[in-house]
């Protein structure tokens, strides 16, 4: 299964807690504000198939005015096995403003009924959780970097923040087209028949077989809210490199503020699509990616 369908059943089961919590949509936007998930972590642990019977479980991992952390995993009982986790942030922001506003006290204390300690395999394994780098800058990546078309991770996307874009306020709005799972989109080029300029990122192994790249974790951080007019560009490196897995993060700035809006960590491993087993990362590919290894920006 696509790894957005993981994603898609830890949002539902997290909108039905922030419902049950005094947190959903209406009784946000009857306070004049919003849910923001403003940070997110996810682990893949054990590819399912068609017809698998998925489950999801989860609770709270803290609770307090500042926000939520919350914990989901999506599992496969029939089989004893878990196929993701998630470690979620919220907060609650001002509609008008995008101002960070104390959560109500009930929802802070409904929160708190259901806190539980995520399982020793939902824990981060090699990303980490704590402040992000904020002392990047946008020049001193493009300086060092060049736009490779080859692969998606380092592909450099720029757009400007468009009226149909935003809400009321003249924020970006988190809309599908905008926004994925926390994570702000880009749009890739299109060709003159309309199709993307670029599609699945596949390439040919050692051995000439198939080869792709396979998720193991992520990170989504929002740091910032565009608004229009806004000229929003996207810069990608590796921070990791090892035999079979790269450590990919993708930086979006607001060139026109200089603020970063939001930071995507991927790591992730060579995977033989024919042989279905992760394999080292094969020598030419491995030499394009020395070429985008900045360790001293992670």
């Amino acid at each position: 299964m696509n790894v957005r369908y993981y994603m898609e059943r830890a949002q539902h089961a997290n909108k039905a807690l922030m419902e049950t919590i005094g947190l959903g949509a209406a009784a946000c936007k009857a306070m004049d504000a919003r849910l923001t998930q403003h940070d997110s972590y996810t682990r893949y642990h054990r590819e399912q198939f068609k017809g698998s019977m998925l489950g999801v479980r989860g609770g709270v991992l803290s609770a307090s005015p500042e926000g939520l952390e919350l914990y989901f995993e999506v599992v496969n009982d029939a089989k004893g096995e878990v196929a993701a986790t998630f470690i979620i942030r919220v907060a609650l922001i001002e509609r008008a403003t995008r101002r960070r506003r104390p959560l109500p006290a009930a929802a802070v204390a409904k929160a708190a009924e259901r806190l539980i300690e995520a399982p020793a395999h939902g824990q981060p394994r090699s990303v980490d959780l704590g402040p992000p780098r904020l002392d990047v800058r946008y020049e001193d990546l493009a300086e060092r970097l060049a736009d490779d078309a080859s692969d998606p991770m380092s592909r450099r996307f720029e757009r400007v923040v468009e009226a149909e874009d935003c809400d009321e306020f003249g924020f970006l709005a988190d809309t599908p087209d905008m926004m994925m799972f926390g994570q702000l989109r880009m749009r890739a080029p299109e060709r003159t028949d309309g199709e993307p300029q670029w599609g699945p990122m596949t390439f040919t192994s050692d051995q000439g077989h198939r080869l792709g790249w396979a998720s193991m974790e992520t990170r989504n951080i929002r740091l910032t809210s565009p608004r229009v007019g806004d000229v929003l560009t996207s810069i990608g490196a590796e921070i990791g490199l090892h035999g079979k897995v790269r450590h990919s993060r993708r930086w979006v700035f607001n060139t026109t503020t200089g603020e970063i809006v939001s930071m995507n960590d991927n790591v992730s491993v060579a995977l033989d699509l024919d042989a279905r087993r992760s394999i080292e990362i094969p020598t030419r590919l491995r030499a394009q990616l020395e070429r985008r290894h900045l360790p001293e920006f992670a």
